[in-house]
């Protein structure tokens, strides 16, 4: 047979075999760069899947992370949209992690980044489904990966931790992996645990009510305070959250210093409560935190028998100048 035919016969074959392999899509950014194949068991996400995974993620906040009051947002979308990330602008990056290249007073606005780059809303992508799972023709594979912009790859990981916290860790990430990991009740749970595997909204009341239990009398007359609050045991400071946008306004809730006085959940997490936290003076420069505290909101039938036991009792109380001979 001559040459023509078996050539024929060999891009036949060729063509066959491409159409049976599978298509790793990538980001549409770096087109050209190879993506790292997982390991393990492979299973492609049906329609039914895609659509619920979309509708859990429309309601999630990483489908809206654009700032526009951050600046240079190309440095901050290392973690809040990761294709919108510049790895080359490394000038930029050492001042957005530079403490004191963003001096300033607490709650001002942040000066931007001379360096840096800022992207316009309209070009930015969020938290996709690409940056924590391969795509695979018109679809993803459902075992989790991470896309690393820096390298132009796909990333394995071993859990879902391990994904969650390539952002929720360290200073800028609120460090929630990091007490996640040593909660006293919450020990050995993932995040998606409470999340939902596409960033569902969740709150303590999704697993446990309020109303019952040993704490519901405290429950009831603490409604505007947050249940990290109280049940922290990482010793967080606690303030009452005034900022009308903050998605914590008018509650009692720990807070943390991340670029302002930003309100966030405690993940370190325990049963008992400590009331002189809120309750009672916190030393010489820190006021109580709640101060409209009287003594008929726990004693409604007026003085007990017994010491309060929330409160340490004085040794040396001050002396009580009275009239009486």
């Amino acid at each position: 047979m001559s040459k023509t035919y078996w050539f024929a016969v060999l891009l036949v074959f060729l063509g066959l075999l491409a159409v049976s392999l599978p298509v790793f899509a990538v980001p549409s950014v770096v087109q050209s760069t190879p993506v790292a194949s997982p390991d393990g068991e492979l299973e492609i996400a049906t329609e039914a899947q895609l659509q619920a995974a979309h509708a859990e993620w429309t309601q999630s906040a990483h489908a809206s992370t654009y700032d526009s009051g951050m600046g240079a947002n190309t440095t901050c979308a290392r973690c809040k949209s990761p294709l919108n990330w510049d790895p080359t602008q490394n000038l930029a990056q050492e001042e957005a992690l530079n403490c004191n290249a963003c001096k300033r007073v607490p709650g001002a606005p942040r000066p931007e980044l001379e360096s840096g780059v800022q992207v316009a809303e309209m070009d930015w992508h969020n938290i996709t489904c690409e940056i924590c799972h391969i795509p695979v023709e018109d679809s993803y594979y459902t075992n989790v990966s991470f896309w690393d912009q820096d390298r132009g790859r796909y990333q394995e990981v071993d859990s879902v931790m391990e994904l969650c916290g390539k952002c929720h860790e360290g200073r800028h990430g609120f460090e929630v992996v990091e007490e996640q990991e040593t909660s006293n009740v919450h020990a050995e749970m993932e995040c998606t645990e409470c999340h939902g595997a596409h960033g569902h909204p969740a709150t303590c009341e999704d697993c446990h009510d309020p109303m019952t239990g040993n704490g519901a009398s405290e429950h009831i007359r603490h409604e505007n305070v947050n249940c990290t609050a109280c049940h922290d045991a990482g010793n967080l400071s606690i303030w009452y959250d005034d900022e009308f946008l903050s998605p914590h306004y008018g509650e009692y809730i720990p807070r943390r210093f991340a670029h302002t006085l930003t309100s966030w959940p405690s993940h370190d997490l325990q049963t008992g409560v400590d009331c002189v936290r809120c309750h009672h003076p916190q030393g010489r420069y820190l006021a109580v935190v709640a101060s409209k505290i009287s003594c008929e909101v726990c004693h409604e039938d007026g003085a007990a028998i017994f010491w309060c036991e929330n409160f340490p009792r004085d040794l040396e109380p001050n002396e009580l100048q009275s009239g009486l001979p």
